[in-house]
């Protein structure tokens, strides 16, 4: 059967308050009249952002760089930050990493908290412009019923892998896809020795890992004091495995917004 897909005009809509959200969180509910939801996503991903840099130093500067043309500094990429742009760019000029001043990240006991919250911005926005585009669409052809909403079923896909297919009714793929990125996961914790959620040490897994969501982030606090000490026989495979578990959860929230929006778009349009 073929897919449901929301009117050109509402598509239209759709794509700037996307990029609106990606650039500001929260901008995105504010141009589709959702006040609330517009001083919520911003407060809590610019809130994330600026109080994980002030607890980390703003050490996260270490682990991006600046792209531009003729040494003018245009745009500071940061991974997972970088899907909070607006408020990446901002801080990018305003703090400087302590190490520029002599100091040493270890100084900081609250570190690993910072870099969580920090990237928990980033995630987090990306998940904000989804939900800004479900808002959208809902403005656009309501529904009266008590249907999950795309962005509420995607939201709650980061919460839980297989969350969000289970309130939209799909039990077989929220167990099925759910439990394997969460088998994935704790696999990959095992094999590294429950080590493996250490930025300074593999901060391009670190990014991917971060994609897990909340799972990801309780995990690496109850585990913040653990580093490797020696090189592990199935070090590697554990950090592909949690890496991939991370970025299949955002696969499992694509797909749940796409079978919501069809499920809502039919019994909208009957």
């Amino acid at each position: 059967m073929q897919s449901l897909v929301p009117h050109e005009e509402t598509r239209r809509r759709t794509a700037k308050v996307v990029a609106a959200s990606l650039l500001i969180p929260g901008l995105g509910h504010l141009l589709c009249e959702r006040r609330r939801w517009a001083l919520f996503w911003f407060l809590l991903c610019q809130g994330l952002l600026i109080t994980g840099f002030v607890l980390a130093g703003s050490t996260q500067l270490d682990f991006g760089r600046w792209f531009g043309f003729g040494g003018a500094k245009m745009l500071f990429v940061c991974l997972p930050e970088i899907g909070n742009i607006g408020g990446t760019q901002l801080v990018a000029r305003m703090y400087h990493s302590i190490e520029n001043g002599g100091l040493s990240p270890v100084v900081l006991p609250w570190r690993h908290l910072g870099y969580l919250l920090s990237g928990a911005s980033g995630v987090l926005s990306c998940w904000a412009a989804a939900h800004a585009a479900s808002a959208q669409m809902e403005k656009d052809e309501p529904l009266q019923t008590g249907r999950i909403s795309p962005g509420n079923a995607t939201l709650a896909a980061l919460l839980f892998p297989g969350l969000g297919h289970w309130l939209s009714g799909r039990r077989f793929k929220a167990v099925f896809m759910g439990g394997t990125v969460f088998m994935m996961f704790v696999l990959g914790m095992a094999l590294g020795d429950f080590s493996d959620l250490e930025r300074a040490r593999h901060p391009y897994y670190w990014g991917g890992q971060m994609l897990g969501g909340p799972m990801v982030w309780l995990t690496s606090l109850a585990v913040a004091t653990r580093r490797f000490t020696e090189v592990l026989p199935f070090q590697d495979a554990g950090l592909l495995f949690t890496t991939t578990a991370g970025m299949f959860q955002a696969i499992l929230a694509l797909d749940v917004f796409h079978r919501s929006q069809h499920d809502w778009l039919e019994e909208a349009r009957k």
